[in-house]
């Protein structure tokens, strides 16, 4: 993850990263700065949840 939002930051620059995330690594995307943006939903039978890191 760390390469990856470090990739995003050189391709975009610093502005906020929106990601789908599965609910069920939420707690794992809040480790690296996301936070959680609204309410589940269902996503091709698995829940999600919009992640916001700014």
């Amino acid at each position: 993850m760390e390469a990856s939002i470090a990739g995003c930051q050189e391709k975009f620059g610093e502005g906020p990263i929106r990601i789908s995330a599965q609910y069920h690594l939420s707690n794992f995307y809040q480790s690296v700065g996301f936070m959680e943006q609204g309410a589940p939903y269902d996503e091709d039978g698995i829940p999600h949840i919009e992640m916001l890191r700014n």
